[in-house]
C-alpha cells in the first residue's frame, strides 16, 4: 500500500514535543502500580512492533473485517498505556471499517479514505513505538509470561492473561463465552465481556476474584 507522507505540526522552536504516552496516568490506571505498568509497556513495544504491517496487508487484500478486528486490539492496547493519540487514530480508523450494514461486510467508507486513516494510525503507531524505545528503564522491564495452569483451567487461563495485560484475554472471553456463563453468569459474563473489550483488566480480575465468588480457577 503506497503510503503518502502525513502533515504533523512542528513544535514551536525551543518547545519539547508533549509526550504522546502519559506515564502518569497509565500509573494511575493500573492503581499505581509503577512495575506493573511499565511491563505493560515493555509487552505493548513487543507485541505491536508488527501491528501496522498486519493491518496494512489486511487492507490490501481486500479484508476490512480482519483490519477491523486488529485495528480494534491496538486501539484497547493503546488506551490502556494511556496512549491517546493514537488511540484517537485507531478509533477513526475502527469506526469507518465497520460495515455499513448487518448485510454486508462493506465498509462506511470507501477504500482510499480507510487508507488515509491508516497512514494516520501507522503514523501514531511508528512514534509511539520511537518513544517507548528511547524511555528510560523500560529497556530493564520484563515482559512477564503466563503462569502455567492446567489446558482445561479457563478461568486459571483467563487470570494470567489479565494479570500480564495480554491482549489475547479478549479472544478468549469471546471465544469461550458459552463456558464463561455456564461458570460465572450471565450478569457477570456481561460485566467481565465489557471490561475486557475495554482492555481494563484491572476491573476484570477484580470480577473475577471478588470476594464470595465460588467458582475455582
Amino acid at each position: 500500500m503506497d503510503k503518502p507522507s502525513p502533515a504533523y505540526d512542528a513544535p514551536a522552536a525551543g518547545q519539547t514535543p508533549a509526550p504522546l504516552v502519559d506515564v502518569e496516568a497509565g500509573v494511575e490506571r493500573l492503581m499505581g502500580n509503577r512495575p506493573v505498568y511499565l511491563r505493560a509497556l515493555a509487552r505493548f513495544r513487543h507485541d505491536y512492533r508488527s501491528a501496522g504491517a498486519a493491518i496494512g496487508t489486511a487492507l490490501e487484500t481486500g479484508n476490512p473485517l480482519l483490519a477491523q478486528r486488529l485495528v480494534h486490539t491496538l486501539k484497547g492496547a493503546a488506551g490502556m498505556i494511556e496512549a491517546r493519540s493514537l488511540h484517537a487514530a485507531a478509533l477513526a480508523l475502527e469506526t469507518a471499517l465497520r460495515p455499513a450494514t448487518a448485510q454486508t461486510d462493506t465498509p462506511h467508507i470507501d477504500a482510499a479514505q480507510a487508507d488515509l486513516l491508516f497512514v494516520r494510525l501507522d503514523a501514531e503507531l511508528a512514534h509511539v513505538l520511537r518513544e517507548l524505545d528511547g524511555m528510560v528503564g523500560l529497556a530493564e522491564a520484563q515482559v512477564a509470561t503466563p503462569r502455567l495452569v492446567r489446558p482445561s483451567d479457563l478461568l486459571g487461563r483467563l487470570r494470567a492473561l489479565l494479570d500480564i495485560g495480554d491482549g489475547e484475554a479478549v479472544d478468549l472471553v469471546e471465544q469461550s463465552q458459552a463456558e464463561l456463563v455456564e461458570q460465572l453468569g450471565e450478569r457477570d459474563y456481561g460485566r467481565l465481556s465489557a471490561a475486557v473489550a475495554d482492555f481494563d483488566f484491572e476491573r476484570a480480575l477484580a470480577l473475577l476474584d471478588r470476594p464470595g465468588r465460588t467458582i475455582s480457577g
